[in-house]
């Protein structure tokens, strides 16, 4: 096994011995002839095994071995002491006491050396396995408490629900057409007295909806003591005391739905069925989703893949610009060609015209040969220009020139080079508003803008989010080596399809990556979630133009969630009514509709 390994001893010549002894053999060998010395390496690299004198002028061996013993990173490491003086046995014993593995005694000949290096070697490795089986048994008990304590929570809502089905006592009440309470029983009037309303003149706009509708049961929502409560209802045929009252039994199903959706919070979501819609026969690679906005950038790439011309690809951070340009070079004709990428604002202004376009030798201070510059190096093949905003004037004019007659002339020559090279850039910025500003030049902006490709944010296809989260759970496992599969509760699928997702799939990546590396649940819970996206406030969300992502937005003006995903079901809205404590006119502005559209959705079969 290879394995480096520190001896540090005051006589030249013991350690000459020990690197004839080790010099054939797998190990690497580093010297030091003091205590202090040995420590400065430490510091520097790592070792697998400590050889140590015991006595050494200023710090002995002992002292040397409690030091690396009491620092962290060497604390695990073996310690052989070799020593050649002879020294009583509490000497010895205070070596084991201290922390070494083994105590040797000069002469000792170099085949046993090497066998009790190997030895102790196989020893640490051997526990360092048993750890790692330790902590691999320790996760899976955790795991396995966590699934037993959520089965028996679980179980216990089963019961409640069980128990509560059928029991809850209900109230007989004559309601008029208009929904006011006609006669009711004291408990009844009791039940369903709202705070701040007369008795004498209970009134439910719901139940007045419901009575007209002549359904004969029904579910509805109403606010009661402050607070909204889920009423089933049962039309009873029985003679009115004043004209168009209808009896009605009223029950309090509130519990039981709150249990339910806590019930169907915990499972795994069970992805939908596949829509069949327009096949797309090119997809790009590394690309997921098939969004309609998404269809429309596959064609524009398999339209563009396999022709050499200037593409200008426009999108908010994290949208994926340059796996749209790393298709349109591999996924064609020229993918054997080189391809480089160039972000313009990770190269200081100062060297970016010496990088770019290449210099010849003394053309400046420190460049002693000749060098060749990215665009020449990419001949016959593409250049990226991601954050092609980020150049400046200057260079804005010499990138004008290689576009127009690719001509490529170095820095310190006075001869240019013909190039032949695709050009791709990418902006997160309208440059369109940055040459109205005077901040572009326009000429370059026409050059580059031959052809947009146009990539929509991650809010503007919540149906792509899914499948690009499973994707990035499958990958991020894997990197975590992680044994078992994670999936998504229906809870935190809702919850990531709601967030509007401003860092788009880059943010989406970075959250599902701490995910892993915080070893969530198999089935990912709500509450495991970042407490922004649970709560669908992004906290670092600024206005995105729709074209380009400029700064403006506020996290008021985020997308309603019907906006983003069309009508809102009744989940969308009882957590609507919760995020503003009960207050239906908020939550049907927020959901985007009107009151009476809450009301009816709330009153629908589940």
């Amino acid at each position: 096994m290879s394995a480096r390994i520190l001896a540090v001893d005051d006589s030249a010549e013991n350690l000459t011995l020990i690197e004839l002894y080790l010099q054939d053999t797998e190990f690497e060998l580093v010297t030091a002839r003091s205590a202090a010395e040995g420590l400065e390496c430490v510091r520097r690299q790592d070792f697998d095994l400590f050889l140590l004198d015991v006595v050494m002028p200023g710090m002995d061996g002992f002292e040397l071995c409690e030091r690396l013993k009491a620092d962290p990173r060497t604390r695990e490491v073996p310690v052989i002491f070799l020593t050649g003086q002879v020294q009583p046995e509490s000497q010895k014993l205070h070596a084991f006491e201290i922390g070494a593995v083994e105590y040797l005694a000069r002469p000792i000949h170099g085949d046993e050396l090497i066998a009790r290096i190997r030895v102790m070697l196989r020893l640490r490795e051997a526990v360092r396995s048993l750890e790692a089986e330790n902590h691999a048994i320790a996760r899976e008990l955790q795991k396995a408490t966590a699934d037993l304590t959520a089965t028996q929570s679980e179980l216990q809502d089963l019961r409640r629900l069980v128990e509560g089905v059928g029991h809850a006592r209900a109230t007989l009440a004559w309601i008029d057409p208009e929904g006011r309470v006609v006669r009711c029983d004291d408990a009844g009037r009791a039940r369903l007295a709202a705070s701040g309303m007369d008795d004498a003149d209970l009134r439910f706009e719901p139940l007045g909806e419901w009575i007209t509708s002549g359904e004969p049961v029904g579910e509805v929502w109403l606010e009661v003591g402050g607070t909204s409560r889920c009423f089933a209802l049962e039309r009873i045929e029985w003679p009115a005391p004043e004209p168009n009252a209808t009896l009605v039994a009223l029950r309090d199903r509130t519990d039981e739905f709150e249990l339910r959706r806590a019930l169907e919070a915990r499972r795994p979501r069970v992805p939908g069925p596949v829509e069949h819609g327009e096949v797309v026969e090119y997809t790009m690679t590394g690309c997921i989703g098939h969004s309609g906005a998404m269809r429309e950038v596959h064609r524009m790439v398999d339209r563009l893949r396999n022709v050499r011309t200037t593409v200008l690809i426009c999108g908010e951070t994290g949208t994926g610009k340059e796996l749209v340009a790393r298709a349109l070079h591999f996924d064609g004709r020229f993918k054997s060609a080189p391809f480089i990428p160039i972000h313009c604002g990770a190269i200081s202004p100062n060297i970016i015209e010496s990088e770019l376009f290449g210099h010849e030798k003394g053309a400046f201070t420190g460049a002693e040969r000749a060098a060749v510059g990215l665009f020449t190096a990419a001949d016959r093949g593409t250049v990226f220009l991601d954050e092609i905003s980020e150049t400046t004037p200057d260079l804005q004019i010499k990138l004008l020139r290689v576009l127009q007659f690719g001509e490529v002339r170095p820095v310190g020559s006075t001869r240019s080079k013909q190039v032949d090279v695709r050009f791709l850039s990418a902006t997160n910025v309208d440059l369109a508003e940055r040459v109205r500003e005077r901040e572009f030049r326009e000429d370059l902006f026409h050059r580059l803008n031959g052809i947009m490709i146009q990539l929509p944010p991650l809010r503007s296809r919540v149906e792509d989010i899914l499948p690009i989260a499973t994707t990035l759970l499958d990958k991020c496992a894997r990197k975590y080596e992680r044994g078992s599969k994670v999936t998504l509760s229906r809870a935190a699928a809702d919850a990531l399809e709601d967030y509007p997702w401003p860092g788009n799939v880059r943010e989406l990546e970075n959250v599902i990556d701490s995910l892993i590396a915080l070893n969530c649940s198999d089935v990912v819970q709500l509450e495991e979630l970042p407490i922004h996206v649970q709560r669908c406030e992004p906290h670092d969300l600024r206005r995105v133009d729709p074209g380009f992502g400029r700064a403006s937005m506020s996290s008021d003006e985020i997308p309603s969630v019907p906006a983003r995903r069309g009508k809102p079901d009744r989940r969308r809205i009882r957590d609507a009514l919760e995020r503003f404590g009960g207050d239906k006119a908020k939550a049907a502005k927020f959901l985007g509709i009107s009151r009476a559209t809450l009301y009816r959705r709330l009153s629908e079969p589940s």
